[in-house]
Protein backbone atom coordinates (compact mmCIF):
# COMPACT_ATOMS: atom_id res chain seq x y z
CA UNK A 1 0.00 0.00 0.00
CA UNK A 2 1.54 3.67 -0.68
CA UNK A 3 2.98 5.35 2.27
CA UNK A 4 0.49 8.07 2.93
CA UNK A 5 2.58 9.35 6.02
CA UNK A 6 3.32 12.75 6.43
CA UNK A 7 6.23 14.02 7.77
CA UNK A 8 8.08 17.01 9.73
CA UNK A 9 11.56 17.32 11.12
CA UNK A 10 12.27 18.12 14.82
CA UNK A 11 15.67 19.57 15.87
CA UNK A 12 17.32 18.95 19.08
CA UNK A 13 21.34 19.10 19.88
CA UNK A 14 22.48 15.23 20.01
CA UNK A 15 25.76 14.62 22.42
CA UNK A 16 28.53 13.40 20.13
CA UNK A 17 31.11 13.45 23.06
CA UNK A 18 31.05 14.61 26.79
CA UNK A 19 33.86 13.87 29.29
CA UNK A 20 35.28 15.47 32.29
CA UNK A 21 38.88 14.85 32.52
CA UNK A 22 41.52 15.79 35.36
CA UNK A 23 44.74 18.28 34.16
CA UNK A 24 47.29 17.72 36.83
CA UNK A 25 49.68 21.07 37.88
CA UNK A 26 53.19 19.51 39.44
CA UNK A 27 55.45 22.78 39.36
CA UNK A 28 57.59 24.60 41.21
CA UNK A 29 59.52 27.67 40.67
CA UNK A 30 61.97 30.03 42.03
CA UNK A 31 60.99 33.84 42.67
CA UNK A 32 62.96 36.27 40.61
CA UNK A 33 65.55 38.53 41.94
CA UNK A 34 63.24 41.58 42.75
CA UNK A 35 60.91 39.40 44.96
CA UNK A 36 61.55 39.36 48.75
CA UNK A 37 62.14 35.97 50.58
CA UNK A 38 59.44 34.13 52.03
CA UNK A 39 58.78 34.07 55.56
CA UNK A 40 55.07 32.94 55.33
CA UNK A 41 52.67 31.90 52.43
CA UNK A 42 49.10 33.25 53.53
CA UNK A 43 47.39 32.02 50.12
CA UNK A 44 48.03 30.29 47.05
CA UNK A 45 45.26 30.87 44.20
CA UNK A 46 45.00 29.30 41.27
CA UNK A 47 42.81 30.37 38.09
CA UNK A 48 42.23 28.31 34.85
CA UNK A 49 41.70 29.65 32.02
CA UNK A 50 41.37 28.20 28.08
CA UNK A 51 43.21 30.12 25.73
CA UNK A 52 42.47 27.74 22.27
CA UNK A 53 40.02 24.52 21.47
CA UNK A 54 39.26 22.53 18.27
CA UNK A 55 39.00 19.10 16.56
CA UNK A 56 41.03 17.39 14.41
CA UNK A 57 39.40 14.36 13.30
CA UNK A 58 38.85 12.13 16.12
CA UNK A 59 41.24 14.28 18.18
CA UNK A 60 40.38 17.28 20.84
CA UNK A 61 42.96 19.79 21.66
CA UNK A 62 42.69 22.41 24.29
CA UNK A 63 44.89 24.50 25.28
CA UNK A 64 45.05 26.55 28.64
CA UNK A 65 46.98 27.83 31.69
CA UNK A 66 46.48 28.28 35.01
CA UNK A 67 47.58 31.55 36.79
CA UNK A 68 48.77 30.52 39.90
CA UNK A 69 48.95 33.68 42.33
CA UNK A 70 51.45 33.54 45.71
CA UNK A 71 50.23 36.03 48.63
CA UNK A 72 53.13 36.11 51.47
CA UNK A 73 54.96 37.65 53.73
CA UNK A 74 58.74 38.41 53.79
CA UNK A 75 60.74 38.60 57.03
CA UNK A 76 59.56 42.28 57.63
CA UNK A 77 56.25 41.23 57.92
CA UNK A 78 55.81 43.14 54.20
CA UNK A 79 52.52 41.73 52.00
CA UNK A 80 54.21 40.55 49.27
CA UNK A 81 52.71 38.58 46.31
CA UNK A 82 54.09 36.90 43.24
CA UNK A 83 52.18 35.49 39.74
CA UNK A 84 53.24 31.90 38.22
CA UNK A 85 51.73 31.23 34.24
CA UNK A 86 51.60 27.33 34.38
CA UNK A 87 50.78 26.50 30.78
CA UNK A 88 49.15 23.24 29.69
CA UNK A 89 47.42 21.29 26.56
CA UNK A 90 45.23 18.42 26.70
CA UNK A 91 44.55 16.00 24.03
CA UNK A 92 41.25 13.88 24.11
CA UNK A 93 40.00 11.24 21.40
CA UNK A 94 36.61 10.53 20.22
CA UNK A 95 35.40 7.19 19.17
CA UNK A 96 34.73 8.40 15.67
CA UNK A 97 35.20 11.43 13.31
CA UNK A 98 32.24 13.94 13.28
CA UNK A 99 31.73 17.01 11.15
CA UNK A 100 29.99 20.72 11.54
CA UNK A 101 29.60 19.97 15.64
CA UNK A 102 30.36 22.96 18.64
CA UNK A 103 32.76 22.11 21.21
CA UNK A 104 32.15 23.82 24.50
CA UNK A 105 34.87 23.45 27.20
CA UNK A 106 34.96 24.43 30.52
CA UNK A 107 37.46 24.26 33.35
CA UNK A 108 38.13 24.67 37.07
CA UNK A 109 40.47 24.24 39.92
CA UNK A 110 39.80 21.31 41.85
CA UNK A 111 42.03 21.76 44.49
CA UNK A 112 45.61 23.32 44.83
CA UNK A 113 48.47 23.05 47.45
CA UNK A 114 51.80 24.68 48.00
CA UNK A 115 54.66 24.77 50.30
CA UNK A 116 57.42 26.82 50.35
CA UNK A 117 60.74 24.70 50.13
CA UNK A 118 63.38 27.20 50.90
CA UNK A 119 62.76 31.15 51.21
CA UNK A 120 62.73 31.65 47.10
CA UNK A 121 61.64 28.19 45.82
CA UNK A 122 57.98 27.21 45.76
CA UNK A 123 56.67 23.44 45.40
CA UNK A 124 52.99 23.53 43.70
CA UNK A 125 50.64 20.67 43.06
CA UNK A 126 47.00 20.30 42.24
CA UNK A 127 44.61 19.44 39.67
CA UNK A 128 42.47 21.31 37.09
CA UNK A 129 39.15 19.72 35.64
CA UNK A 130 38.39 19.86 31.80
CA UNK A 131 34.50 19.60 31.27
CA UNK A 132 34.74 18.53 27.38
CA UNK A 133 31.06 18.67 25.23
CA UNK A 134 30.90 17.99 21.93
CA UNK A 135 27.24 18.21 20.06
CA UNK A 136 25.87 19.08 16.77
CA UNK A 137 22.49 20.36 16.05
CA UNK A 138 20.16 17.07 14.37
CA UNK A 139 17.16 16.62 13.01
CA UNK A 140 14.48 13.46 13.14
CA UNK A 141 11.96 12.99 11.06
CA UNK A 142 8.51 12.11 12.64
CA UNK A 143 5.12 11.18 11.47
CA UNK A 144 2.77 14.74 12.04
CA UNK A 145 0.33 13.64 9.52
CA UNK A 146 -1.30 10.74 7.80
CA UNK A 147 -3.73 10.94 4.49
CA UNK A 148 -6.18 7.94 5.19
CA UNK A 149 -9.86 8.77 6.56
CA UNK A 150 -9.54 4.89 8.20
CA UNK A 151 -6.58 6.04 9.86
CA UNK A 152 -7.25 6.77 13.61
CA UNK A 153 -4.65 9.49 14.84
CA UNK A 154 -3.51 10.27 18.86
CA UNK A 155 -2.50 13.94 18.62
CA UNK A 156 -0.50 15.30 21.44
CA UNK A 157 0.94 18.74 21.77
CA UNK A 158 4.81 18.45 22.83
CA UNK A 159 6.57 21.55 24.60
CA UNK A 160 9.39 21.89 23.42
CA UNK A 161 12.74 24.18 23.43
CA UNK A 162 13.82 23.56 19.64
CA UNK A 163 17.65 24.79 19.57
CA UNK A 164 18.90 27.43 17.15
CA UNK A 165 22.65 27.95 17.01
CA UNK A 166 25.25 28.19 19.21
CA UNK A 167 28.13 30.43 19.22
CA UNK A 168 30.88 31.49 21.44
CA UNK A 169 32.19 35.30 21.17
CA UNK A 170 35.48 37.20 22.24
CA UNK A 171 34.97 40.61 24.04
CA UNK A 172 37.72 42.84 24.50
CA UNK A 173 37.92 45.42 27.51
CA UNK A 174 40.79 48.07 27.70
CA UNK A 175 40.41 50.84 29.96
CA UNK A 176 42.27 53.22 32.18
CA UNK A 177 41.63 53.75 35.99
CA UNK A 178 42.91 56.59 37.98
CA UNK A 179 42.77 56.57 42.12
CA UNK A 180 43.33 60.14 41.85
CA UNK A 181 46.04 62.86 43.02
CA UNK A 182 45.15 62.84 46.34
CA UNK A 183 46.44 59.26 46.47
CA UNK A 184 49.80 57.89 47.47
CA UNK A 185 51.20 56.45 44.19
CA UNK A 186 51.60 52.74 43.52
CA UNK A 187 54.00 50.17 44.09
CA UNK A 188 52.77 47.15 42.77
CA UNK A 189 50.09 44.88 42.91
CA UNK A 190 48.89 42.48 45.09
CA UNK A 191 45.65 40.73 44.01
CA UNK A 192 43.07 41.34 41.09
CA UNK A 193 39.55 40.08 40.94
CA UNK A 194 37.18 40.25 38.00
CA UNK A 195 33.26 38.89 37.97
CA UNK A 196 31.29 39.45 34.53
CA UNK A 197 27.61 40.09 34.89
CA UNK A 198 25.21 39.66 32.28
CA UNK A 199 23.03 42.22 33.23
CA UNK A 200 20.55 42.40 29.57
CA UNK A 201 19.90 40.30 26.31
CA UNK A 202 17.78 42.21 23.21
CA UNK A 203 17.35 39.62 20.63
CA UNK A 204 16.81 40.80 16.87
CA UNK A 205 16.86 39.05 13.95
CA UNK A 206 19.78 36.89 13.59
CA UNK A 207 21.69 38.63 16.50
CA UNK A 208 21.69 39.10 20.21
CA UNK A 209 23.44 42.41 21.98
CA UNK A 210 24.33 41.74 25.36
CA UNK A 211 25.20 44.01 27.87
CA UNK A 212 26.86 43.97 31.29
CA UNK A 213 29.36 44.73 33.52
CA UNK A 214 32.81 43.54 35.09
CA UNK A 215 33.19 44.07 38.21
CA UNK A 216 36.87 44.72 39.14
CA UNK A 217 39.23 44.14 42.84
CA UNK A 218 42.99 45.38 42.65
CA UNK A 219 44.73 45.20 46.08
CA UNK A 220 47.43 47.26 45.98
CA UNK A 221 50.59 48.47 48.12
CA UNK A 222 51.13 52.30 48.32
CA UNK A 223 53.88 54.52 49.09
CA UNK A 224 54.01 55.34 52.17
CA UNK A 225 51.38 53.14 53.50
CA UNK A 226 52.18 50.08 55.04
CA UNK A 227 48.42 48.63 55.27
CA UNK A 228 47.87 48.13 51.19
CA UNK A 229 45.00 49.54 49.66
CA UNK A 230 41.61 48.38 48.07
CA UNK A 231 40.40 49.89 44.25
CA UNK A 232 37.23 48.64 43.38
CA UNK A 233 35.04 49.77 39.94
CA UNK A 234 32.86 48.47 37.53
CA UNK A 235 33.34 48.09 33.74
CA UNK A 236 30.25 48.19 31.66
CA UNK A 237 30.53 46.78 28.31
CA UNK A 238 28.22 45.60 25.40
CA UNK A 239 28.47 43.12 22.71
CA UNK A 240 26.60 42.27 19.17
CA UNK A 241 26.84 38.24 18.75
CA UNK A 242 25.90 37.27 15.15
CA UNK A 243 23.30 34.14 15.29
CA UNK A 244 21.70 32.69 12.17
CA UNK A 245 18.35 32.09 12.53
CA UNK A 246 16.96 33.56 15.65
CA UNK A 247 14.42 35.83 16.38
CA UNK A 248 12.55 37.96 18.57
CA UNK A 249 10.62 34.92 19.79
CA UNK A 250 13.74 32.84 20.71
CA UNK A 251 15.38 33.17 24.09
CA UNK A 252 19.13 33.07 24.40
CA UNK A 253 21.32 32.04 27.09
CA UNK A 254 24.62 33.59 27.70
CA UNK A 255 27.25 32.27 30.32
CA UNK A 256 30.09 35.03 30.47
CA UNK A 257 33.67 33.71 31.36
CA UNK A 258 37.03 35.86 32.02
CA UNK A 259 38.94 34.66 29.40
CA UNK A 260 42.15 36.74 30.18
CA UNK A 261 42.72 39.89 32.94
CA UNK A 262 45.73 41.75 33.10
CA UNK A 263 46.38 45.08 35.32
CA UNK A 264 49.15 46.76 35.77
CA UNK A 265 50.32 50.13 37.22
CA UNK A 266 51.89 52.82 35.14
CA UNK A 267 53.20 56.23 35.61
CA UNK A 268 51.55 59.37 34.02
CA UNK A 269 53.29 62.66 33.82
CA UNK A 270 55.12 63.45 37.22
CA UNK A 271 56.81 59.39 37.03
CA UNK A 272 54.24 58.20 39.92
CA UNK A 273 52.15 55.82 39.06
CA UNK A 274 48.39 56.94 39.90
CA UNK A 275 46.93 54.90 37.01
CA UNK A 276 45.94 51.29 36.07
CA UNK A 277 45.76 49.39 32.66
CA UNK A 278 43.00 47.24 32.48
CA UNK A 279 43.48 44.79 29.38
CA UNK A 280 40.63 41.59 29.44
CA UNK A 281 38.86 39.33 27.14
CA UNK A 282 35.53 38.02 27.76
CA UNK A 283 34.32 34.48 26.57
CA UNK A 284 30.92 35.24 25.93
CA UNK A 285 29.31 31.49 25.53
CA UNK A 286 25.67 32.11 23.63
CA UNK A 287 23.13 29.38 23.27
CA UNK A 288 19.73 29.93 21.58
CA UNK A 289 16.54 28.27 21.39
CA UNK A 290 13.31 29.02 20.13
CA UNK A 291 10.17 28.06 22.67
CA UNK A 292 7.58 26.80 20.54
CA UNK A 293 4.88 23.80 20.50
CA UNK A 294 5.26 21.21 18.44
CA UNK A 295 2.22 19.05 17.15
CA UNK A 296 2.68 14.89 17.26
CA UNK A 297 0.94 11.50 16.93
CA UNK A 298 1.68 9.70 19.96
CA UNK A 299 0.02 6.20 18.49
CA UNK A 300 -2.22 5.40 15.30
CA UNK A 301 -3.96 2.71 14.21
CA UNK A 302 -6.11 1.72 11.06
CA UNK A 303 -9.88 0.76 11.54
CA UNK A 304 -9.55 -1.58 8.53
CA UNK A 305 -6.03 -3.28 8.10
CA UNK A 306 -3.23 -4.17 10.32
CA UNK A 307 -0.31 -1.20 11.20
CA UNK A 308 3.37 -0.97 12.11
CA UNK A 309 4.55 1.57 13.92
CA UNK A 310 7.84 2.19 14.24
CA UNK A 311 9.12 4.37 17.34
CA UNK A 312 11.54 6.68 18.60
CA UNK A 313 12.37 8.04 22.07
CA UNK A 314 12.77 11.73 21.64
CA UNK A 315 14.19 14.04 24.62
CA UNK A 316 12.59 17.52 24.56
CA UNK A 317 14.21 20.44 26.67
CA UNK A 318 12.13 23.50 26.65
CA UNK A 319 13.06 26.58 28.70
CA UNK A 320 10.09 27.21 31.72
CA UNK A 321 11.86 29.78 33.74
CA UNK A 322 15.10 32.08 33.68
CA UNK A 323 16.97 33.51 36.61
CA UNK A 324 18.56 36.39 37.08
CA UNK A 325 18.53 37.59 41.13
CA UNK A 326 21.21 38.87 43.68
CA UNK A 327 21.66 37.66 47.11
CA UNK A 328 22.95 38.47 49.64
CA UNK A 329 25.16 36.64 52.44
CA UNK A 330 25.31 38.62 56.02
CA UNK A 331 27.33 36.22 59.09
CA UNK A 332 29.60 36.96 61.61
CA UNK A 333 33.10 35.88 61.93
CA UNK A 334 35.05 35.04 65.23
CA UNK A 335 38.91 35.97 64.73
CA UNK A 336 41.47 33.79 66.32
CA UNK A 337 43.80 37.11 67.15
CA UNK A 338 42.87 40.92 67.65
CA UNK A 339 42.60 43.41 65.41
CA UNK A 340 42.66 46.96 64.59
CA UNK A 341 41.78 47.24 61.06
CA UNK A 342 40.67 45.11 58.29
CA UNK A 343 42.49 44.92 54.59
CA UNK A 344 40.67 43.31 52.22
CA UNK A 345 37.90 40.65 52.16
CA UNK A 346 37.52 39.03 49.05
CA UNK A 347 34.59 35.66 48.78
CA UNK A 348 35.21 32.48 45.79
CA UNK A 349 32.18 29.87 45.79
CA UNK A 350 33.84 26.94 46.59
CA UNK A 351 30.31 23.99 45.65
CA UNK A 352 26.74 24.41 44.71
CA UNK A 353 24.08 21.95 44.89
CA UNK A 354 20.66 22.52 43.52
CA UNK A 355 17.43 20.60 44.36
CA UNK A 356 13.60 21.29 43.55
CA UNK A 357 11.10 21.23 46.54
CA UNK A 358 7.10 21.57 45.14
CA UNK A 359 7.35 24.93 43.53
CA UNK A 360 10.70 26.22 44.75
CA UNK A 361 14.32 26.08 43.57
CA UNK A 362 16.83 25.58 46.30
CA UNK A 363 20.31 26.10 46.35
CA UNK A 364 22.99 25.11 48.99
CA UNK A 365 26.34 26.48 48.57
CA UNK A 366 30.08 27.66 50.04
CA UNK A 367 31.61 30.45 50.40
CA UNK A 368 35.37 31.03 51.14
CA UNK A 369 35.89 34.43 52.73
CA UNK A 370 39.56 35.48 52.45
CA UNK A 371 40.77 37.70 54.70
CA UNK A 372 43.44 40.22 55.32
CA UNK A 373 43.29 42.35 58.86
CA UNK A 374 46.10 44.18 60.44
CA UNK A 375 46.90 45.03 64.18
CA UNK A 376 47.75 47.72 66.24
CA UNK A 377 51.48 47.89 64.71
CA UNK A 378 49.56 47.39 60.95
CA UNK A 379 51.27 43.01 61.52
CA UNK A 380 49.25 41.81 58.39
CA UNK A 381 47.41 38.95 59.58
CA UNK A 382 45.45 36.12 57.09
CA UNK A 383 41.86 34.46 57.82
CA UNK A 384 39.93 31.91 56.10
CA UNK A 385 36.39 31.04 56.74
CA UNK A 386 33.63 29.00 54.89
CA UNK A 387 30.15 30.55 54.81
CA UNK A 388 27.17 28.30 53.82
CA UNK A 389 24.25 29.87 52.15
CA UNK A 390 20.90 29.05 51.12
CA UNK A 391 18.94 30.67 48.39
CA UNK A 392 15.26 29.56 47.04
CA UNK A 393 13.30 30.72 43.74
CA UNK A 394 9.71 30.38 43.41
CA UNK A 395 9.13 29.04 39.57
CA UNK A 396 6.29 28.44 37.81
CA UNK A 397 7.85 25.43 35.93
CA UNK A 398 5.27 22.07 36.76
CA UNK A 399 7.31 19.10 35.83
CA UNK A 400 9.26 16.84 38.46
CA UNK A 401 12.23 16.44 35.86
CA UNK A 402 13.81 19.87 36.31
CA UNK A 403 17.58 20.75 35.51
CA UNK A 404 19.24 23.89 36.86
CA UNK A 405 22.77 24.60 36.65
CA UNK A 406 23.62 28.43 37.87
CA UNK A 407 26.12 30.55 37.55
CA UNK A 408 27.49 32.67 40.60
CA UNK A 409 29.29 35.15 40.66
CA UNK A 410 30.30 37.35 43.67
CA UNK A 411 29.80 41.42 42.91
CA UNK A 412 31.09 42.92 46.18
CA UNK A 413 32.10 41.86 49.30
CA UNK A 414 31.96 43.84 52.66
CA UNK A 415 32.77 43.69 56.56
CA UNK A 416 31.86 45.71 59.68
CA UNK A 417 33.98 45.35 62.75
CA UNK A 418 32.04 44.08 65.72
CA UNK A 419 35.06 44.08 68.22
CA UNK A 420 38.54 43.05 68.52
CA UNK A 421 38.04 39.46 67.15
CA UNK A 422 35.02 39.56 64.97
CA UNK A 423 33.85 41.04 62.05
CA UNK A 424 30.31 40.84 59.95
CA UNK A 425 31.06 39.41 56.66
CA UNK A 426 28.72 40.34 53.65
CA UNK A 427 28.84 39.80 50.43
CA UNK A 428 26.15 39.95 47.23
CA UNK A 429 26.01 37.41 44.78
CA UNK A 430 24.70 37.46 41.35
CA UNK A 431 22.73 34.16 40.45
CA UNK A 432 21.79 33.57 37.06
CA UNK A 433 20.79 30.58 34.31
CA UNK A 434 17.98 29.10 32.38
CA UNK A 435 15.62 26.23 34.20
CA UNK A 436 15.15 23.48 32.12
CA UNK A 437 12.55 21.23 31.87
CA UNK A 438 13.24 17.62 30.64
CA UNK A 439 10.18 15.56 28.38
CA UNK A 440 10.62 12.57 26.61
CA UNK A 441 8.31 11.00 24.40
CA UNK A 442 7.72 7.95 22.41
CA UNK A 443 7.11 9.43 18.95
CA UNK A 444 6.34 7.63 15.40
CA UNK A 445 9.29 8.09 12.86
CA UNK A 446 7.50 4.97 10.63
CA UNK A 447 4.19 3.88 10.07
CA UNK A 448 2.77 1.01 7.59
CA UNK A 449 -0.89 0.52 6.80
CA UNK A 450 -0.55 -3.58 5.08
CA UNK A 451 -3.89 -3.61 2.55
CA UNK A 452 -3.08 -6.81 2.03
CA UNK A 453 -3.72 -7.80 5.84
CA UNK A 454 -7.49 -7.13 7.34
CA UNK A 455 -8.19 -6.32 11.18
CA UNK A 456 -8.98 -9.48 12.43
CA UNK A 457 -12.36 -9.12 14.87
CA UNK A 458 -13.93 -11.57 17.28
CA UNK A 459 -16.82 -10.28 15.35
CA UNK A 460 -17.98 -9.42 11.44
CA UNK A 461 -20.18 -6.47 11.69
CA UNK A 462 -22.37 -4.87 14.41
CA UNK A 463 -21.96 -4.20 17.38
CA UNK A 464 -19.87 -5.19 20.72
CA UNK A 465 -20.95 -4.22 24.02
CA UNK A 466 -17.74 -2.95 26.01
CA UNK A 467 -18.21 -3.08 29.84
CA UNK A 468 -15.44 -0.43 30.88
CA UNK A 469 -15.09 -1.63 34.36
CA UNK A 470 -11.31 -0.64 34.13
CA UNK A 471 -12.15 2.66 33.25
CA UNK A 472 -10.11 2.51 30.58
CA UNK A 473 -9.38 5.60 27.60
CA UNK A 474 -11.65 6.35 24.68
CA UNK A 475 -8.69 5.71 22.67
CA UNK A 476 -7.61 2.15 24.27
CA UNK A 477 -10.92 0.69 23.69
CA UNK A 478 -11.00 2.23 20.12
CA UNK A 479 -8.14 0.63 19.34
CA UNK A 480 -9.29 -2.75 21.45
CA UNK A 481 -11.18 -3.17 18.66
CA UNK A 482 -10.08 -1.40 15.94
CA UNK A 483 -13.46 0.91 16.03
CA UNK A 484 -13.28 4.44 15.12
CA UNK A 485 -13.42 6.63 17.75
CA UNK A 486 -15.76 9.51 16.19
CA UNK A 487 -18.30 6.68 15.55
CA UNK A 488 -18.08 5.48 19.54
CA UNK A 489 -18.73 9.07 20.27
CA UNK A 490 -21.99 9.31 18.29
CA UNK A 491 -23.53 6.15 19.15
CA UNK A 492 -22.90 6.50 22.91
CA UNK A 493 -23.84 10.28 23.16
CA UNK A 494 -20.41 11.46 24.58
CA UNK A 495 -19.49 15.04 24.14
CA UNK A 496 -15.55 14.59 24.36
CA UNK A 497 -13.06 11.27 24.68
CA UNK A 498 -12.93 11.76 28.13
CA UNK A 499 -14.87 8.94 30.20
CA UNK A 500 -15.81 9.50 33.61
CA UNK A 501 -16.48 6.53 36.03
CA UNK A 502 -17.43 3.08 35.18
CA UNK A 503 -19.50 2.65 32.11
CA UNK A 504 -21.21 0.34 29.16
CA UNK A 505 -20.57 1.60 25.68
CA UNK A 506 -21.72 0.20 22.32
CA UNK A 507 -18.68 0.12 19.95
CA UNK A 508 -19.02 -0.28 16.39
CA UNK A 509 -16.48 -3.38 14.61
CA UNK A 510 -16.09 -4.31 11.04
Amino acid sequence: MENKALKTGVYYNENIFSEICEQPVDVDFTLPDYCPDISKIFKCKAVTRIISKGINGKNITVDGNVLITLLYCDNANNLCSYEYLYPFSKIKEMPDECDSTNLAVSSKCEYINCRAVTGRKVDIHGAVSLNIRVFKRCSNQIVSDYDDSNVELKRMIAPATVPIVYREKYLAIEEEISIGNTQPPVLSILRTQASPIISECKIMNDKTVAKGEMALTVLYCAEGLKAPQVLKTNLPFSQIIEMPGITEICECDIKPEIASLEVKPFAVMGGECRNFSVNAKLLLKCESYCVNEIAVIEDAFSTKYETELTKKPLTFNRICDTVNENCHIKKNVELSENIASVVDVWCEVQSKKVRFEKDKICLNATVLASMLACDGEDNVFFYEKAVDFEWSHTTSCSSENLSFDPVIEITSSGFTILNANCIELRAELTISGAVYEKNEVMLITDMQIFADKPCKCNKKGGMVVCFNLNQESLWNIARKYNASIQEIMAINDLENENISGKKMLLVPIN
